[in-house]
């Protein structure tokens, strides 16, 4: 039978370092701070139905928690159109089109106001239509836009040059799933 003073070296420095994790956690308020849950019946329902809304709760967890944008991303992959990834670190400036997986994405200034942008979503050889564009950047957190009126391969939606979607879509460090 071992002593408990041969364990004692490796259980005070133990004690020791649990002793100022929580001390930490104290003085930050981490305990006080309520852990995002998201059921997987909304995180499933808001990847795959257009008409759903996202409820306050899941919009924080997207914007704020790694496993919720996690597991989206898994959901969305999963059943995606098509993906466009990153693009290149070299990229400088803003980028005004994305191209990947048979899908074409243009942001077109309009003419009638500067202040106002189409997207312009072409399919080339693809026969899917796709009903939704998610965006995850590390600034913004996850996206979504819903895409109507999709017609003969192209949609063009209407938005604000100063609208998230327009910005996140400009970064080139921003990830872009069609649904």
């Amino acid at each position: 039978m071992t002593q408990p003073s041969s364990q004692a070296p490796w259980r005070k420095d133990a004690e020791t370092f649990f002793k100022a994790l929580d001390g930490y956690d104290q003085v930050n308020g981490l305990y006080t701070k309520a852990v995002l849950k998201v059921s997987f019946c909304e995180l499933y329902a808001y990847a795959n139905n257009q008409q759903h809304e996202a409820t306050p709760a899941l919009k924080k967890a997207l914007s704020s928690d790694l496993r919720t944008r996690r597991d989206l991303n898994l959901l969305l992959r999963k059943h995606a159109i098509a993906f466009m990834e990153r693009a290149a670190a070299a990229s400088s400036g803003d980028i005004e089109k994305r191209e990947g997986d048979g899908f074409n994405l243009t942001l077109k200034p309009s003419k009638a106001n500067p202040d106002q942008i189409y997207l312009i979503i072409e399919a080339f050889e693809r026969e899917e239509i796709p009903t939704l564009l998610f965006i995850e950047s590390d600034e913004v957190g996850v996206l979504r836009l819903k895409i109507d009126d999709y017609y003969d391969g192209e949609a063009q939606i209407l938005l604000s040059s100063q609208d998230d979607v327009v910005k996140a879509l400009r970064n080139h460090a921003s990830e872009v799933i069609l649904r």
